[in-house]
């Protein structure tokens, strides 16, 4: 199983057909329409699914734990999330939000265990991520 980070934006956007060296991208990894579908109706209230690829490291993985147990990793983390941020922050028209939901491949359907509300334009990096996390991010 893969866990997977969904987000859902209001609007379509254009998906690499190459790789790139960008530290997260907006495209498909691991879901099929099916699951994306299933997190669009329990989960978000946006039209457009997809996926965040996250090259660097695993944005679920910036939490307390992390930062106890494996510093290092926790680092890595938070620069993936801030990387993904700064990309939202281009990518966002104004007062416009995009919203994230992460779990394993295959529980879509299971209940959030944590939500989040994040302002772009007043960014507080101290939060715990882990799966069965919603984000409602803001611009």
């Amino acid at each position: 199983m893969s866990m997977t980070t969904y987000i859902g934006l209001n609007f379509a956007v254009k998906l690499n057909e190459f790789y790139t060296e960008d530290e997260v991208e907006i495209d498909y990894v691991f879901s099929d329409e099916e699951n994306r579908n299933v997190v669009k109706q329990k989960h978000f209230t946006t039209p457009y699914i997809y996926e965040v690829f996250e090259k660097g490291h695993p944005i679920w993985q910036m939490n307390k734990y992390q930062k106890t147990h494996s510093p290092h990793n926790y680092e890595k983390s938070k620069k993936t999330f801030l990387y993904l941020c700064q990309l939202l922050k281009e990518l966002l028209p104004q007062g416009d939000y995009c919203e994230i939901y992460i779990c394993w491949l295959g529980e879509e359907d299971e209940e959030r265990e944590e939500v989040l509300k994040i302002d772009l334009n007043n960014l507080q990096i101290e939060t715990d991520i882990y799966e069965k996390c919603f984000i409602r991010i803001e611009n």
